[in-house]
């Protein structure tokens, strides 16, 4: 897309938006600027003019981000604040949150939050933003944190893993848990942590007991709560191999695991 200089009129307009509302605009408060000097029909035209110039950059119906010179025609603000404008009732979690913590230093496009609605995935500036619909019960463990004077709502590092788990449960997630919790086991709450783990689903909670075992942590808080059912549980659909304590089945990868921990004793 080629990008022109606008005029001193649409100029003055952008400036007084940024000066009024900052950086972040909805259609409504676009409109009250313009029709001091415009009517609808025109105003309609000025967005429609200054979007494909790359000077508001649609975030979502009636939301716009105005660009700066350097950054014209893509978004300047922290994915984690885009999340947030996206869908309000939602925190960003998984990698990106490991990121925001200093725990996830691989590069990704893709942005997950939880809501406590469904919303459609969106697809801005080469980032998709996934949203993950949960139960009232399972929304909580995040922080509102400020960026760029722009609030985000991030899950806690001991939170994120939990989501990790207890939304997608796959060797992928769960090896990814274990390499986090044996990695950055001096940052990590983990009293927090069990009780974050207590008030998911049975399933998370025994196979975070498994892990714990696994990497020589405390799980004695978890295994009371395991006894409240007598129902075994898998750690994977295609889960096959019977662990007794946890009443749970799990997967061949990770009985190499616990073979190579024995092992070492």
């Amino acid at each position: 897309m080629k990008y022109t200089l606008t005029s001193s009129k649409d100029s003055k307009l952008l400036e007084n938006l940024i000066i009024k509302y900052g950086q972040i605009v909805t259609i409504n408060q676009i409109s009250d600027e313009a029709k001091k000097n415009l009517n609808q029909s025109q105003i309609e035209y000025l967005i429609s003019s200054l979007t494909k110039k790359g000077w508001l950059i649609r975030v979502k119906k009636g939301l716009y981000v105005i660009s700066d010179l350097s950054n014209r025609g893509f978004l300047s603000l922290s994915s984690y604040i885009i999340a947030n404008l996206l869908v309000k009732n939602s925190y960003v979690s998984f990698e990106s949150a490991l990121q925001y913590h200093g725990m996830f230093d691989q590069l990704t496009n893709k942005i997950i939050s939880i809501s406590l609605k469904e919303h459609k995935d969106v697809n801005l500036q080469n980032t998709e933003y996934n949203f993950i619909k949960t139960k009232t019960d399972y929304y909580f463990g995040f922080k509102k944190i400020i960026i760029d004077n722009q609030n985000a709502q991030i899950a806690t590092q001991e939170k994120a893993l939990c989501d990790i788990i207890n939304f997608h449960r796959s060797i992928y997630s769960i090896d990814l848990v274990i390499e986090k919790l044996k990695n950055y086991k001096n940052n990590i709450n983990f009293i927090q942590m069990q009780n974050n783990i207590k008030q998911l689903s049975m399933t998370t909670l025994k196979i975070f007991g498994f892990i714990f075992d696994l990497l020589n942590i405390d799980s004695s808080e978890l295994l009371k709560q395991s006894k409240t059912t007598k129902t075994a549980h898998k750690m994977t659909s295609d889960s096959r191999i019977f662990n007794a304590k946890w009443r749970l089945y799990y997967d061949s990868y990770f009985g190499k695991l616990l073979t190579l921990k024995n092992k070492l004793k």
